[in-house]
């Protein structure tokens, strides 16, 4: 597979709402199955209508590119999620730094390919990993805003507030995409472009979400170390929900893990229905295995939809993109 870095410099404010009701929270990264329904919207929208049904069949085939969910850089640091599992760090380190490692987060891409490395982990590692994530927390800030709504019958006025996070300059997102059909390579940077100019996330309407591709290119050396590591475990870094072979000797495959259900709205294209889709599990990134997982797309369209209302299947991207860890 050809592996390509994308970064993403946002124009303005994102929303991209956490998990919860509240229009108050809000994340700084993008899941995989969010990004991946995002690019089929844009197809549907700037493409014939069949491109994305055909794209669709494709993945629940043999997917000709899978890609990380996205995550934070800021100036020339990228961050990654910190692995789940911690069975190589001594019982002293873990006594004298045991808050410090729960705070633990997101690592620098230097301390994640040392993560699994170092058998003897000190106290003094822990302490620097820890201070790296000043460099993380710099490169957004968070806001809440007052909104107003008008009741469309009385006209009466109610207030609301609503989150978004802003990106400093130099920061930004970025993802990885691993080919396995070099033809899509252009594709999938066009599509990633179009996406730039509808934005991702929520209270679109309103310029949040847009953004410029910052860079599109091979991974660097680092990054190949990352990915090209002799190992026998395995950090995820998408969201992954299990192909039916899978499920039966998963729980015996997962070391360390977390557990997400996503829910919410059906849009397709440019339409927002009022229909909700199925909510369904993933395994978070973070999460570790003993051996390389595969994942599927997961088909959450709603029993028995109102007609007319619903022409195409809904899928929820669950592909799994993983990383060796270092032995």
């Amino acid at each position: 597979m050809e592996v390509y870095l994308f970064k993403l410099r946002f124009r303005g404010p994102v929303h991209f709402g956490d998990t919860g009701i509240d229009l108050e929270n809000v994340q700084e990264t993008v899941s995989s199955d969010t990004l991946f329904s995002a690019l089929m919207n844009t197809i549907s929208i700037y493409y014939e209508r069949n491109e994305a049904e055909e794209l669709i069949e494709k993945f629940i085939n043999n997917p000709p590119f899978i890609f990380t969910s996205l995550f934070v850089y800021h100036k020339g640091s990228y961050f990654l999620p910190k692995p789940m599992d911690d069975t190589f760090i001594s019982e002293e380190v873990k006594r004298l730094k045991g808050k410090e490692l729960k705070k633990l987060k997101w690592l620098e891409i230097s301390d994640f390919l040392n993560w699994h490395s170092q058998s003897n982990l000190t106290d003094k590692d822990i302490s620097n990993m820890q201070q790296k994530q000043s460099l993380y927390t710099d490169a957004f800030v968070r806001e809440i805003r007052p909104r107003v709504v008008l009741d469309r019958i009385t006209q009466q006025s109610s207030i609301y507030h609503c989150g978004y996070i802003y990106f400093k300059k130099n920061a930004g997102l970025y993802g990885l995409v691993a080919f396995s059909d070099k033809g899509f390579i252009e594709k999938f940077k066009n599509i990633l472009y179009l996406l730039g100019q509808t934005g991702i996330g929520g209270e679109r309407t309103y310029g949040c979400g847009t953004f410029k591709i910052e860079s599109f290119e091979p991974v660097d050396s680092t990054f190949n170390m990352i990915l090209h590591t002799n190992t026998d475990k395995y950090t995820i870094l998408s969201l992954y929900h299990p192909a039916q072979d899978e499920r039966q000797n998963l729980r015996n495959n997962l070391l360390s893990y977390d557990i997400i259900r996503k829910k919410g709205w059906i849009t397709t294209g440019r339409k927002a229905l009022t229909l909700k889709r199925k909510s369904v599990g993933f395994i978070t990134e973070g999460s570790v295995s003993k051996g390389p997982l595969k994942g599927c797309l997961v088909d959450i369209t709603p029993d028995n939809p109102p007609p007319d209302t619903l022409s195409h299947r809904v899928y929820r991207y669950g592909y799994a993109f993983t990383a060796p860890l270092p032995r």
